[in-house]
Formats: C-alpha cells, structure tokens, sequence
C-alpha cells in the first residue's frame, strides 16, 4: 500500500519562483521547474494552483506516493466539506499551503472553509500535519470568530515542526522535501521496528555463518544500498540546506572485538586520502553487527575524555570538538531491515542537530587544509 499524502490549499496568492537552482540537488527533473511552473510565459511568480501540481508531481515521481489533491479529484459525489474532512482523516500525511485568501465557505453552521476543516481535522494528529505559510500574508491575530481560532491554532507550533513560514517557491520546495525526507524516515524506522526487524532473517543466517571478511562485504554492500535508499547520493547527505560528506564502514561482530573492529580502525586517519582542499570533514558511519558501548566509542576516537556522545534508539552520535571529527555508530545492525530502521533514525536526528553537525564538519575541513 503507498503512503497516501494530502496537499491542500487555501489561496490564489503569485508566489516569487525565488532561486530554483537551490532545487538541483533535491527536487525531481528541477532543470524543468521553471518551465513546468510558467512555461514560456515572462515574469518571476507562479500562481498556487501551478505550484500544487508541481508538488504533486514530484511526490509521485520522488517517494512513489498517492498524492490527493480534492479541487483535481473527481469525488464520489458527498458534500465537499464532509469529503476534505474524511480525506483528512485517512491520509497518512497532509501538506497544507497557505496564503492571503481564506476560501470560500459552506451554508452550515460551521464558520470554516472546507480546506480549514481538513486542516482542524488533521491538526487532531499534528504528527501528520505539515503547514507551510507565505511569509506576511495573514495576521491570524486580526481575524476574527472561529476562523481566527483555528488560524491561530495553526500558527501556534512555531517549533518549525508543524508550521513553516517561506517567501519563495524555492523555500517552499527545499523545506517541503525536508519534511517529507523526515516523514519517509520515521516511517521507515517504525516499519522496521514493529514488524519486519522482528522477523527471522535468512540474510542474518548468511551473515553469522560468513567468515569475518566476507560478512564485512555482505554488509558494506547492505549499508550502501540502504544508504542510497534513504537519500544519501554520492557520499552525501543532505541535512536541510546543509550537504555533509559521509563515509560508510561495517563492523562484522561486536565492537569490543578486536578482530573486527580492525576493520574501521582508520576511519579518520583514511579521511586525508584523495581529499581536496576546502572541502569539508565526513561523517563517518559505522553499522556494527553487535552492540557498542561509550567506552568503546571513546577508545576509538582516541580521546576519551573529550569526545562528546550522543545515544538514541537508533545508536549513537560522537565527536571530537578539538579536531572535529564525527561519527554515527549503528549497533545491533544484524540484517538490511535493522541497518535501514538505525540509519533513517540517526538521519532524522541529524536534520535536527543540522547546525551542530556543520560547525564539526567545518572544523575538521579548516585542520585538515592546515597539514596540508
């Protein structure tokens, strides 16, 4: 079954197209979103019903989704405030798209348009519910009734979660991506928990009854299909605007053994190799068969007293805030299912730590052209 996704919106506002070519590395065929949004037509804005088509398209095109838009979507024939509402409820994600104009309005008793009883309806579920606002359109303080209420509401999740506030298509598409990368990952990583990582696995038999350098093949070619699948292209991760050089290495057995762990024992001293200048320090990851602990992390860095450990349900996090070195390490990654559930789960809380991972990448990059 596909993810279905709800976009929505409320608003004829033009939209300033902004600087397309920040979408080249995240957005589908982005050399063609200028002419896709305007065609030949001059000028530098787009109307709101061309920019919902565009978003439409490319979550069909990118992630494979059913994407629902009610006002290009033939109904079964129910009223449309009662069809957006259960539309609302069954999605699995709703992207709401808001700006100067409210709507129309139905002759009930409700004061709302049908595009903000879906969004009261999906704000029930705020973990589902993706709002991007034009920046300066409305006051939602200024309007009054029920209307203001709800637009209140929705404005009041300013942790950058819920409601996101852009002034060009450009912001839109970057920072709706964003969303959706984050939403594909958590989903992810709560598939493979709850289901599948729990199932017996012939690739783990496979694994365990491989010699040590054979198993390390099996699953550095696991973790770069994974890899791949969660976005990271060309040994780089895109962290919001931030694009973070990665370098992927398998443990075949637990951390603490020696045999093993030789495999990753140059992780940072083979970071100099083929490097050019200015460009800026990996993040290391590192899928080990078994577990890890803090300690083992810290003697691997070199620095114990130093290095700073982050742990989460997906593993752990260290770096080094005197050389900048960072890694991700990804414990217990004994088939593909539970190397992809750690890996979209410390990429999620990456794109939350985005400034934090940027200044150690840059450290690193400033130490490293030093020795040059």
């Amino acid at each position: 079954m596909r993810a279905r996704v709800m976009i929505s919106s409320v608003t004829k506002d033009d939209v300033p197209l902004g600087d397309l070519s920040r979408l080249s590395a995240i957005w589908n065929d982005a050399s063609g979103v200028r002419r896709r949004l305007v065609g030949d037509q001059p000028g530098d804005t787009v109307t709101f019903t061309a920019i919902r088509s565009e978003v439409r398209a490319h979550l069909v095109t990118k992630y494979g989704f059913d994407a629902y838009i009610f006002e290009e979507t033939p109904g079964p024939g129910r009223a449309p405030e009662v069809e957006t509402t259960l539309e609302a409820n069954q999605a699995h994600l709703v992207i709401g798209l808001f700006g100067a104009k409210t709507g129309w309005t139905v002759g009930d008793q409700d004061p709302l348009t049908p595009t903000l009883r879906e969004w009261r309806a999906a704000l029930q579920q705020t973990l589902k519910f993706r709002l991007f606002w034009l920046k300066g359109s409305v006051n939602p303080s200024k309007v009054p009734g029920e209307l203001g209420a709800v637009l209140k509401e929705l404005t009041s999740y300013k942790s950058g979660k819920v409601y996101m506030e852009f002034a060009s298509v450009a912001e839109l598409f970057l920072k709706l991506d964003n969303v959706v990368q984050d939403y594909v990952n958590t989903a992810v990583a709560r598939y493979a928990r709850d289901a599948a990582a729990k199932e017996p696995s012939t690739q783990t038999e496979k694994w365990l009854l491989s010699s040590y350098r054979k198993r390390a093949e099996l699953m550095q070619a696991a973790l770069e299909r994974v890899a791949e699948g969660l976005g990271i292209s060309d040994n780089v991760l895109h962290l919001g605007k931030h694009r973070q050089p990665v370098s992927l290495h398998s443990v075949p057995a637990g951390f603490g053994d020696a045999d093993a762990k030789k495999f990753v024992a140059y992780v940072f001293d083979d970071e100099s190799e083929d490097r050019k200048r200015k460009a800026l320090g990996r993040l290391a990851v590192i899928a080990c068969l078994g577990s890890i602990t803090d300690g083992q992390i810290r003697r691997h860095f070199g620095n114990v007293e130093a290095s700073e450990i982050y742990s989460g349900a997906w593993g752990l996090y260290a770096g080094d805030p005197i050389d900048g070195r960072q890694a991700l390490y990804l414990p217990r990654c004994s088939n593909s299912l539970r190397m992809e559930m750690a890996l979209s789960g410390a990429i999620t809380w990456l794109n939350q730590h985005e400034n934090d991972i940027k200044e150690m990448a840059t450290l690193r990059q400033r130490i490293l052209d030093a020795r040059v």
